[in-house]
């Protein structure tokens, strides 16, 4: 006989527990910024979308750009000048979680923030068949050629740095230097809100219905302090969940985590060059900062800082800690980074090669 795994509850019993745990670890905080970034019941319980003009109204301004690449049609924001760095935000995210950043680092460098495909005000391809590793890897490369860019600097969160790092092994002449924010990419166990949101109820449930205060406990949860949180970001997520076509690709993306971290083929990143920091909440439950190992296994000169009561998303929960180590490792390196005496909230903990 099989033994019984743990969480073997139906998905709708483990999905009331989430939600449970959720409410009662973040108090009543998210829910009422889930109630105040929707201007209708039936927004708030994730029934209709927002107008693209409305959300391009919220989300675009005067560094926003246009531009089609492999039939995504990619906005991002471009600014300052100098030596280019591109900005990856991760799953269900948008460019303005690195807004903090790219507003210090444009004052040294030109700073590309994009919607990643499938996400933001980029969104996802007609044929959501299409919407897959292969496919997210072709537009990100497409775009950087798009743009006539040749070395360029890379930073990623979550997803985003799995497919920056990608990049970075793929095309190592093209990356002069990497971080990596909580990457993801090497097999793991995952939590279980993946195994309930990519089984077949809840998939197809979620597909059209995803209500803004599950939003925001999500958000709440991937967080190390969620007193940490503005309400621009509460809203923001929620805005962005609730862009037409968001919902489907939400869930397809959920099964293209699990798959690749289920994978028994990890990736091999031993051909990147690009000098390379790892920046890690040490409070991240999605990719935990053990996992850092992994990545210097491969890439065994990299540096590593990891932020106490920091959760998934440093660049956006400590925004200005976490900037000013990296503008010191873009400037000056693995050399002029590593073991940097701390400037702000965090008391970082560094392991340089």
């Amino acid at each position: 006989m099989t033994p019984t795994k743990p969480w073997t509850l139906l998905p709708f019993a483990r999905l009331l527990l989430l939600i449970t745990a959720l409410a009662a670890v973040s108090g009543c905080s998210a829910i009422s910024a889930s109630m105040e970034a929707t201007p209708t019941m039936s927004h708030w319980g994730g029934l209709i979308s927002m107008e693209e003009d409305d959300l391009k109204s919220r989300y675009t301004n005067e560094h926003s750009r246009f531009i089609r690449v492999n039939g995504y049609n990619i906005h991002y924001q471009d600014r300052g000048q100098g030596e280019p760095i591109i900005l990856m935000h991760g799953i269900f995210s948008a460019l303005q979680t690195w807004d903090d950043w790219a507003e210090e680092l444009s004052k040294t460098h030109r700073v590309i923030a994009l919607d990643m495909p499938g996400f933001g005000l980029t969104g996802a391809p007609e044929d959501l068949e299409r919407f897959n590793e292969q496919e997210v890897v072709a537009a990100f490369e497409g775009f950087v050629d798009a743009l006539g860019l040749g070395r360029v600097s890379l930073a990623g969160n979550s997803l985003g740095g799995f497919l920056a790092a990608h990049y970075a092994a793929k095309h190592p002449d093209r990356v002069k230097r990497l971080v990596l924010l909580d990457p993801f990419g090497y097999p793991q166990d995952t939590p279980w809100l993946l195994d309930v949101g990519t089984s077949a109820p809840v998939s197809f449930m979620g597909s059209y219905i995803q209500p803004a205060w599950a939003v925001t406990l999500g958000v709440a949860w991937v967080y190390g302090d969620s007193d940490r949180i503005t309400p621009k970001s509460y809203s923001r997520y929620v805005h962005m969940n609730q862009r037409a076509g968001a919902k489907p690709v939400y869930m397809k993306t959920l099964e293209l985590i699990e798959a690749r971290a289920d994978s028994t083929v990890p990736p091999d990143f031993r051909s990147i060059k690009a000098e390379t920091l790892l920046m890690w909440g040490e409070e991240d439950t999605w990719v935990p900062p053990e996992l850092a190992e992994r990545w210097r296994q491969d890439v065994p000169d990299a540096g590593l800082v990891i932020y106490p009561t920091v959760g998934h998303i440093p660049m956006e929960e400590l925004p200005k800690d976490t900037v000013r180590d990296a503008a010191l490792f873009l400037q000056s390196g693995l050399a002029g980074a590593c073991g940097s005496t701390p400037a702000g909230d965090s008391q970082p903990k560094w392991s340089c090669p």
